[in-house]
């Protein structure tokens, strides 16, 4: 492979690294926030707290522990009981636990074959 070919290759795969580590970001805060729901569902015993109008604002509002509501997607959401809650969160925790471990795993191939890019662009330097 030329000089030239290896250099356009590592743009590539630089570029490719990037699009996951923001993924991989991406993952993680959604991870982070459904952890904070699990929480919140299970702290559920107070009858009053305050819940995000937007804008960094909160409104004090009395809380119903009876249905948990969650998006399910297209901008719907589904009421839960809080035990289903928990289960609904926990089962969305461990596909983007997973999804994040694909992600990572992806991150290491990448890596490999920056590696061995820069490897052979050093062979083809000392030509």
């Amino acid at each position: 492979m030329k000089q030239e070919e290896i250099l356009a290759h590592a743009r590539m795969y630089s570029q490719q690294k990037q699009a996951v580590e923001k993924e991989v970001e991406k993952l993680s805060v959604s991870l982070m926030e459904l952890r904070n729901s699990v929480k919140t569902v299970e702290e559920l015993e107070e009858n009053a707290g305050l819940v995000p109008i937007g804008g960094g604002a909160f409104v004090h509002a009395d809380l119903h522990k009876e249905k948990v509501v969650i998006p399910i997607g297209s901008g719907y959401a589904k009421e839960y009981t809080p035990k289903d809650a928990d289960k609904e969160i926990s089962k969305r925790i461990e596909l983007t636990e997973n999804a994040l471990k694909k992600m990572r795993g992806e991150l290491g191939k990448i890596d490999e074959q920056m590696a061995r890019l820069e490897k052979e662009y050093r062979a083809l330097k000392k030509e």
